[in-house]
Formats: structure tokens, C-alpha cells, sequence
């Protein structure tokens, strides 16, 4: 994901089929609604023309990516939309859940069992 030379894209000219040019995709920045509850945090990402098969989620080095590939095209290139967070030692990254509906990337993040509140009951 971090890697240009896999940013771009391969398409056919319109006047002639067989040949191949590489073109260079449009980046954007995808607006993002965070939410935190008591089992974690909820991302929501816009991401208009992409689906469960054109988005990467990856978690390196205390880094969530994003990568989402969009069917939609701005000045005649493809779109791609990148995000990229720092996340807490506090999340459960073996747990994160992604799921995309209606051109909005969901994730939830949630708690490692060590970062939830433990109520601590008091004896007489």
C-alpha cells in the first residue's frame, strides 16, 4: 500500500484497445466520522465507488492504513482513496471489523480486554 509504483493503474486508450497505458491515479482523502464507545472506536469513511473488493485495510507498525479503489474517474483518471491513522496499543488489532454498504467504509476497532473499564467490587 505504501509503495507508489502500485498506485498506478493500467487502462486502454479508447482509440486503440491493445495498447496499455498507465496512468496515474487521483488520491483523495476520504472524510472520515470517528465515534468512540465503550467497546471501541467506529470509523466511517466515504468512499463513493468502492466496494469490499477494491478496499485494503492493513494494521503495520501501529498504523491503520486504508486503501480503497473507486470505480468512479476525476479528469478522466481513476480515484483512490488513503487514509492512514496512528492507533493505540489499547485497540485489538486481531479483532478489527471492516464492512462497506452504500459507499461507506465501516470499521470498528475494538478494546483489548486490558483497556476496558473493570469495575472493582468493594467488600465490607
Amino acid at each position: 500500500m505504501k509503495n507508489d509504483k502500485e498506485n498506478k493503474i493500467t487502462v486502454n486508450t479508447p482509440a486503440d484497445d491493445a495498447k496499455a497505458v498507465e496512468v496515474e491515479p487521483v488520491e483523495m482523502r476520504p472524510a472520515v466520522d470517528i465515534l468512540e464507545g465503550p467497546e471501541g472506536v467506529s470509523l466511517f469513511f466515504e468512499v463513493p465507488g468502492a466496494n469490499a473488493k477494491s478496499v485494503e485495510v492493513e494494521v503495520d507498525d501501529g498504523v491503520l492504513y486504508i486503501n480503497a479503489k473507486s470505480s468512479l474517474r476525476r479528469n478522466d483518471r481513476p480515484v483512490v482513496y488513503k487514509r492512514a491513522f496512528q492507533i493505540s496499543d489499547a485497540v485489538d488489532v486481531e479483532n478489527i471489523s471492516a464492512k462497506t454498504a452504500d459507499g461507506v467504509l465501516t470499521l470498528l476497532l475494538p478494546k483489548s480486554e486490558k483497556a476496558k473499564v473493570h469495575k472493582i467490587k468493594v467488600s465490607c
